[in-house]
């Protein structure tokens, strides 16, 4: 598949002239004087590159290369009174957060999440479904942005299979009506088999999907690995979430599509589970935002060359009661 050049969006252009060293916020459409109002959105981003680093992130390194061996090796079946030995843990490069600071003032005193979009501007990796973006909250709550989208495979050379992103530019919102594929299609076809009566059903909000660099909406997707690899660092999340086969955690309710019987519309597009960012409704918005981008295996590595954004938009908290 080839892949057009990176785009850079107009929405990261905006943010150009920021600084690039320290944690940002650039609340586009909100006056400092006075606070944003209920029901009016507020725009802010970190446009800091964000270097998804990798262990091992060459696989023409031998030495690298040979992390697939050490990694799936050929073990024995089960025997009687023995126990199976798995292969050891993979390494994972913890990654650093990257913050959005939402400064008191900009939001009413009372003022709580009714709606919230994430941007992520132009991501490049040479294997997207290593990549896990999760967003923290400031209270703690988190969501998975996306998590395993695409597909991960090997072709009959014995070479990997996968989609490598050239300047993506995707928004998650709750909205949307399909969430990211698990698929390394890109013409939108729910089959490749022109036998399959699934071949003729297209779903056109994943045509283009892995090629087109204008920005896309789409559900958070979280498609969980059995294990599930997905590595955030402890003290980010509150817990170490590192699965393996022995411990699997699963960190945000996984992405499931109902059957699709070909022929049969009101079966189509329909999203049964995922990860929910109205989960976040309800909750303060000032304070220190993180974005978490972690690559869950070895091999390959990429960058969110144009940062992230938040848009919040508030209302008046109906549990404050108003006093006398």
């Amino acid at each position: 598949m080839t892949n057009s050049r990176p785009q850079l969006k107009p929405l990261a252009n905006m943010i150009a002239t920021a600084l690039l060293s320290v944690a940002l916020v650039v609340p586009f459409g909100a006056n400092a004087a006075q606070p944003t109002p209920y029901g009016k959105a507020g725009m802010f981003s970190n446009p800091t590159p964000i270097v998804i680093n990798d262990t091992c992130a060459n696989p023409d390194n031998p030495d690298c290369a040979a992390l697939l061996d050490l990694y799936t090796p050929d073990l024995p079946p089960n025997q009687p009174g023995q126990i199976r030995q798995l292969p050891p843990e993979v390494p994972v490069v913890v990654a650093t957060p990257s913050t959005i600071v939402v400064p008191n003032g900009t939001f009413r005193d009372d003022a709580v999440i009714s709606d919230i979009s994430v941007y992520i501007h132009d991501i490049h990796h040479d294997y997207l479904n290593d990549v896990d973006i999760m967003l923290v909250a400031p209270n703690g709550s988190w969501v998975m942005v996306a998590s395993n989208v695409s597909s991960a495979g090997a072709t009959p050379e014995g070479g990997v299979l996968g989609i490598k992103a050239e300047g993506l530019n995707w928004r998650f919102h709750d909205s949307a009506i399909l969430p990211l594929p698990r698929s390394v299609r890109d013409d939108g076809r729910l089959s490749g088999r022109v036998n399959n009566p699934l071949y003729d059903v297209i779903y056109d909000e994943w045509v283009g999907v892995w090629t087109d660099t204008s920005l896309r909406t789409f559900k958070p997707s979280d498609y969980d690995n059995s294990p599930d690899t997905d590595h955030f660092p402890g003290n980010v999340v509150g817990q170490s979430a590192f699965n393996s086969s022995n411990n699997s955690i699963g960190l945000t309710p996984s992405t499931i599509l109902g059957t699709v019987v070909a022929g049969d519309p009101s079966t189509y597009k329909q999203v049964l589970n995922g990860p929910k960012l109205s989960n976040l409704h309800g909750i303060d918005p000032t304070g220190v935002w993180k974005l978490i981008v972690s690559d869950d295996y070895y091999w390959f590595a990429g960058e969110i060359k144009g940062g992230w954004s938040l848009e919040i938009t508030t209302e008046k908290n109906k549990s404050i009661r108003a006093t006398r």
